[in-house]
């Protein structure tokens, strides 16, 4: 049964996660992404996609990681710097998360010196949640802090989406021409697809003399006309 916490209560809940590593961050559909803390375990859900761990701290839209003098990337970036961002906080530990303001958002602050802000931009309740180790879910509606108001499939409430994305990932596989001189992923030619899920492996290659171009190819993916950056 949901019930309302005070701020306190809140403070009390969150406690145990304090000094959790996070071991896998992942990114959902749109700008969602997942923080996975402690231990991990096989996905609880029948297409969960993701190993799941003691507890899970997610926000499903309009976030951003700072550091103490910059924004290093939020929830306006593209679907790929999204999840390379958040491959940086993998490994560290949670030191702290406190709920602010009087429409509840939260800030976590990472041993790595990095914090993520959730700040919802649209009409209706904060997009956070917090999965405890019991199984409990804290979340933000109407202006107060919840207990279990918030459904334990949620991570993986994008079933529908991942098996387009795998779909789509096993009929493209890696295509590549001989010889191959480098990978796409590290070609002055490859622009990243801004997709979701198995997406974020593939991107265009716009190399004229290139038989890929205008075409999808992976990161992993190469060819004969490949260019570094640094060659351009």
């Amino acid at each position: 049964m949901a019930t309302t916490l005070s701020e306190q209560e809140f403070q009390d809940y969150v406690r145990v996660l304090q000094g959790m590593e996070v071991s896998l961050a992942w990114k959902g559909y749109g700008s969602a992404i997942f923080l996975e803390l402690g231990r991990l375990s096989p996905p609880r859900q029948p297409r969960g996609q993701h190993e799941q761990g003691e507890a899970c701290l997610c926000v499903e839209w309009d976030w951003r990681v700072e550091n103490a003098s910059a924004i290093l990337f939020g929830s306006s970036d593209t679907r790929p710097e999204i999840a390379d961002g958040i491959r940086g906080l993998q490994g560290s530990r949670l030191d702290d998360i406190v709920a602010v303001g009087a429409v509840p958002e939260i800030v976590a602050s990472f041993s790595n010196e990095q914090r993520l802000r959730s700040m919802a931009l649209t009409v209706g309740d904060p997009q956070w949640a917090i999965r405890l180790p019991s199984g409990s879910w804290l979340s933000a509606k109407k202006g107060a802090l919840w207990l279990d108001a918030k459904s334990e499939g949620s991570p993986d409430e994008y079933a529908k989406e991942i098996k387009m994305a795998e779909d789509a990932h096993e009929r493209w596989g890696v295509p590549t021409a001989e010889p191959v001189k480098g990978n796409c992923n590290a070609c002055d030619w490859f622009r990243p697809l801004d997709g979701d899920f198995a997406l974020l492996e593939y991107g265009i290659c716009i190399a004229e003399k290139s038989p890929f171009d205008g075409h999808v190819v992976a990161r992993f993916s190469g060819c004969p006309v490949f260019r570094a950056p640094d060659e351009a």
